[in-house]
């Protein structure tokens, strides 16, 4: 899930990185690898097929055994659909080694994705976990040394650079595209198309990108209409964010209503239908100038006067982001997990709602940016079945019935829930779920509580739309995938706004001609 903050560098191929984090980590052992022309590199986290964790309750969990699940003899040909000429039919999918920042057992929705790929694919995954902000610098010296990783999750910072530079396995002949596993989503691999190839097959649409996440007592006490209930009635738009964040301020006058991420103004303006950047039938499409694109940054600009926005990242897995801020806008499911856990681990009472972005007033269709999970397969893999195969298992992860329905029922089930043994004998419990026991039978101790991220129905409906293109026009922007300096000058154009108040025509006259020299560079590149 990626950490919303300041954008930063990372020198490869002139590609930058934004930092991205789980609310929870995992152990690690340490392995030794090789950078180019034979020298040692330092040493990177790794983890095994088994992973230590951290947690202090881990005597009384119980962790999958990939390995034992991944012992199959052959992978049906039901969990092949969708495959292509390369692919070979029946073999299993081995150990694939990922390059993360986050451990691929330890994470939502990876892990689920890990167990379906052990148990269709005979699979196991071993990440090397690095920082996020080095992690692109760590895939350059791994592929200049040929010891490429087999899969990365996807990254917005990815396309087109990557694409052009060729760091990215083409998967035309091992996916087809044409076929009914990915049919629903032949349009959008088809957005991040180039030249002819495909190195992008996402697994969904997904609902986890930016919007709104508040405590819905807050609200309550302002005496203001539930920005959920506004959004269920066709409400929820730039004003109904403005007057609800107006009222805060006025009634918290030591408080900030916004805690923000530097590409709020790029999430704003896709709200009016235009993305700042973007790629169209291979050209590269500058909307700086655009006037919806200006509108948005002049709102953003009045919010500044309104002493909205609250200087500098707050997260909401901090107290003082609780008691100092009334919205939060991050990706949802991010905020939402985080959110929920810190109030589980300190007896908060309350319920955080997510919705999405505003709506543009201004505007009858309702667009949103548009985000893809998924992940792709550098080059020089040595296990590219394999990373092909966990694709496969991602894509089963979002659209077979069964998977999802038991997924949804789980995220919805808001009963307690309990570490798998006692806490004192060890006995271990059928259910995780009271449905079995809320004591322990053999020596009579209460169950220990354990975390769970839950759905109300409302905010499962509000995820189920923000996947459904009837709800939502999707606007899908590259901006971020054109190099460091065209990332930096984009952030000083942005963020100005937000942290400083400056004038969106000033910044424009300031950067525009720097920008486009380098979005030269590669319509030039393009084109050879």
């Amino acid at each position: 899930m990626k950490k919303t903050g300041k954008i930063m560098s990372a020198a490869l191929a002139a590609v930058v990185v934004i930092g991205a984090a789980g609310c929870g980590g995992g152990g690690a052992r340490t392995a030794d690898t090789t950078a180019a022309g034979g020298e040692a590199a330092a040493p990177v986290e790794t983890t095994s097929a088994m992973p230590v964790t951290e947690d202090p309750n881990k005597e009384i969990d119980v962790l999958p055994d990939y390995e034992e699940i991944a012992d199959i003899g052959t992978v049906d040909t039901q969990n092949e659909l969708g495959t292509g000429k390369l692919y070979e039919v029946g073999k299993t999918a081995d150990t694939i080694h990922a390059l993360c920042w986050f451990d691929f057992y330890n994470v939502t929705p990876e892990r689920e994705i890990a167990k379906l790929f052990a148990e269709r694919f005979g699979g196991t995954v071993e990440t090397e976990i690095v920082s996020s902000l080095e992690i692109y610098d760590r895939l350059g010296i791994l592929m200049a040394s040929g010891q490429s990783p087999d899969i990365m999750r996807v990254s917005d910072m990815f396309y087109p650079s990557y694409y052009i530079n060729n760091r990215f396995t083409a998967l035309d002949d091992w996916l087809d595209k044409d076929s009914p596993t990915w049919a629903e989503l032949g349009d959008i691999i088809d957005s991040f198309g180039y030249n002819g190839n495909h190195y992008y097959f996402p697994y969904a649409l997904t609902a986890t990108e930016y919007g709104i996440t508040y405590n819905a007592k807050d609200i309550e006490e302002l005496g203001m209409t539930d920005p959920m209930d506004l959004y269920f009635a066709g409400e929820w738009d730039w004003n109904a964010f403005e007057d609800i964040m107006m009222r805060w301020k006025n009634d918290h006058t030591d408080k900030y209503p916004l805690s923000w991420p530097t590409n709020f103004a790029a999430q704003l303006a896709a709200t009016t239908g235009v993305s700042v950047i973007e790629m169209k039938d291979n050209q590269i499409i500058n909307n700086l100038k655009d006037p919806n694109v200006v509108r948005a940054m002049e709102f953003i600009e009045k919010l500044y006067r309104e002493e909205i926005f609250w200087d500098g990242w707050h997260g909401p897995d901090q107290l003082d982001s609780w008691s100092g801020t009334l919205f939060f806008m991050m990706p949802l499911d991010w905020a939402l997990t985080c959110g929920q856990e810190f109030w589980f681990r300190n007896n908060y009472e309350g319920e955080i709602r997510s919705v999405p972005m505003p709506r543009d007033p201004e505007s009858d269709t309702y667009y949103l940016y548009g985000i893809t999970s998924g992940y792709v397969v550098p080059s020089g893999a040595s296990n590219v079945q394999g990373a092909v195969s966990y694709i496969l298992a991602s894509r089963m992860y979002a659209s077979d019935p069964e998977v999802v329905a038991a997924d949804r029922e789980e995220k919805m089930y808001n009963g307690g829930y309990f570490y798998a043994k006692c806490p004192e004998c060890k006995h271990q419990f059928e259910s995780e779920r009271d449905d079995v026991n809320a004591t322990c039978p053999e020596c009579g101790a209460p169950r220990k509580p354990k975390y769970k991220l839950t759905y109300t129905p409302e905010q499962m409906q509000i995820y189920d739309d923000l996947v459904d293109p009837t709800k939502f026009t999707f606007v899908f922007s590259c901006h971020p995938g054109f190099g460091t300096d065209t990332a930096n000058n984009l952030t000083e154009i942005f963020d100005s706004l937000s942290s400083q108040g400056e004038h969106y025509s000033y910044k424009l006259d300031e950067y525009y001609n720097a920008i486009e020299t380098e979005l030269d560079k590669y319509r030039a590149l393009m084109n050879e």
